[in-house]
């Protein structure tokens, strides 16, 4: 089960890439809902349940997201997955998936892109670190490079351009 779990975060990885390469924030959200959908099997077949449901909820999240941004959805969101955790409560790691859960589904309700973007380098950090102590390389790697997509892709919209801009 571990090859099998590598293999479908090795595919979530590419929808990673892919997501914070588009400037429209509802294509970047449906990258992540499929990303993070195949994130959750993942972390279900190594047995991890809280970080599965919190996948689970982040992909109906992410869904959600793309059509409608209310604010008592987001504390919804954030009140289920807190919820999720504490019936499948596993150790500490499950409170450090719960808190990068909750700072991106903070960024996910943002109305702005560059927000979102900036709230998920935060959330992503909490993740690359649960994904080390958890074992996981490949969901180590997918997290590195997700957060390095979303790094370029803040550079390219909103730094690069700038600097081309006064260069005009």
């Amino acid at each position: 089960m571990f090859l099998v779990s590598q293999c479908l975060v090795a595919i979530a990885t590419l929808l990673d890439l892919a997501s914070f390469q588009f400037k429209s924030r509802k294509l970047i959200l449906l990258c992540l809902f499929s990303s993070v959908l195949l994130t959750a099997t993942h972390f279900f077949l190594l047995d991890k349940i809280s970080a599965s449901l919190l996948m689970l909820i982040a992909a109906v999240r992410y869904f959600y997201c793309i059509f409608n941004r209310s604010q008592w959805a987001m504390l919804g969101f954030m009140l289920l997955s807190t919820v999720a955790v504490i019936l499948t409560w596993q150790g500490w790691l499950s409170g450090l998936a719960l808190l990068a859960t909750l700072i991106q589904t903070f960024a996910s309700f943002q109305p702005r892109d560059m927000l979102l973007r900036l709230f998920m380098v935060f959330g992503t950090a909490l993740w690359i670190s649960h994904n080390l102590l958890v074992g996981s390389p490949m969901a180590v790697l997918m997290e590195c490079l997700f957060l390095l997509s979303n790094l370029v892709g803040l550079w390219r919209f909103y730094f690069w351009s700038k600097e081309a801009n006064r260069a005009d």
